[in-house]
């Protein structure tokens, strides 16, 4: 449990509720695809912390410039249907999942996500 303490400094520090967005895209006739969102689970205390890693880049079809920030997320328990194709909801923003990992042997989920100025 010491390497856990090392790595998780104040569990206190958990006081922002978010929660994790799923899509499911299907396709109509036409052709069209449309994205029907869910909630895998609603309002979860997490640590939200602002990394120093931003930048800007092409995203999108229409290969648009978009500025980015890198934003990790710690909660506790993990989910294993999480996955990168999923989105945080923080403040009534979401946030593009990047990476996943576990601490404590999935005791804690420390996410790092995307949170973009413009969206694609």
């Amino acid at each position: 449990m010491d390497n856990l303490s090392k790595l998780l400094h104040d569990i206190g520090a958990m006081d922002e509720l978010i929660s994790i967005r799923q899509y499911t895209r299907t396709t109509d006739a036409t052709g069209g695809v449309t994205e029907t969102p869910s909630y895998l689970v609603e309002n979860v205390w997490a640590r939200v912390e602002y990394t120093s890693m931003s930048g800007e880049g092409m995203r999108g079809e229409d290969q648009q410039i978009v500025a980015y920030r890198i934003v990790k997320f710690t909660f506790r328990d993990y989910w294993s249907t999480l996955s990168e194709t999923m989105r945080i909801v923080y403040n009534e923003k979401e946030y593009d999942i990047i990476s996943i990992s576990e601490l404590g042997r999935d005791r804690f989920t420390v996410v790092e996500a995307e949170m973009r100025d413009n969206e694609t």
